[in-house]
């Protein structure tokens, strides 16, 4: 095996390998002075994939915590990227699993955090579903929603109505839409029915 090419990408510590002129992956530059990985070196097959796998592990790791830096997200979302970096099953699991041992990945901080982002626009539903879509645990979909403040979701839920019927026509058909506009947002029925009755009151006759 012959090292053809590599290429260091951006101003980052890691560099894209090719062997035989094909891709060999991304490796960060002190295993490439340590195992002197160079143009034109060349490599028993064996050996190679040996350093590749130590590579690999502290790559994903090291590419995981930079991803992290910059953005909050789910042990499934970094789980996913570096699946889409091209890391097999194993060597993620290694880097995820490092990840918690430092305290990078916490799902309990990361819905929490999800959660204030979206309580201004989304009701419980909603943010129940995009909690799921994020691969957090149920148990801490439960425990977060459980600690929701009525008050709070019912003025929340009164903003986005009000905002909602601002310039819209005044008839009798507004509640209906306030309603379903609500429900769309994730709001369970009881919530919309009594946001949408406060704020259309006097267009229509009230739900219970």
């Amino acid at each position: 095996m012959t090292i053809t090419k590599i290429k260091r990408i951006g101003s980052t510590n890691r560099y894209h390998v090719y062997v035989d002129d094909k891709w060999a992956g991304i490796f960060l530059d002190e295993i490439l002075v340590r195992e002197n990985i160079k143009t034109n070196a060349t490599f028993d097959e064996h050996d190679f994939q040996k350093i590749k796998k130590e590579n690999d592990e502290k790559v994903a790791f090291d590419m995981a915590a930079t991803y992290l830096e910059k953005y909050i997200v789910s042990e499934k979302g970094v789980k996913d990227y570096l699946k889409k970096k091209g890391f097999d099953g194993k060597v993620i699991a290694n880097a995820v699993a490092k990840l918690h041992d430092y305290g990078f990945i916490d799902d309990e901080k990361f819905a929490k955090s999800y959660m204030e982002s979206l309580s201004k626009s989304k009701g419980r539903r909603a943010i129940e579903m995009k909690l799921k879509q994020k691969g957090v645990r149920q148990e801490i979909i439960d425990n977060l929603l459980e600690n929701v403040d009525e008050d709070e979701e019912i003025e929340n839920a009164t903003r986005l109505a009000e905002k909602f019927v601002k310039n819209r026509q005044k008839d009798t058909n507004l509640k209906q839409k306030c309603l379903a506009h609500l429900v769309y947002k994730g709001y369970d029925y009881s919530v919309a029915v009594k946001v949408a009755n406060s704020v259309c009151k006097g267009e229509n006759n009230d739900w219970n």
